[in-house]
């Protein structure tokens, strides 16, 4: 296999495996977070949760793009 198709494959597989790890903490936000933590800090706590995984989605997508432009001629 060419360097060409090895960087593209690593890039996809890695974006899309990013963008993965985004969409399931954007899910499990709430559950991620200790019992413990009063009603007020439970909820800053899950925006910021969800905000790193929205972080997490757009850096796959720009690996993704990375991965794709790099092929082009």
């Amino acid at each position: 296999m060419s360097a060409v198709v090895v960087n593209l494959v690593g890039s996809v597989v890695l974006g899309a495996a990013v963008i993965l790890v985004g969409v399931w903490g954007r899910r499990n936000a709430a559950s991620l977070l200790p019992a413990t933590l009063s009603t007020e800090d439970r909820r800053r706590k899950v925006v910021v949760y969800r905000r790193g995984a929205l972080a997490c989605q757009v850096a796959g997508v720009l690996l993704i793009s990375v991965g794709v432009v790099s092929t082009l001629p």
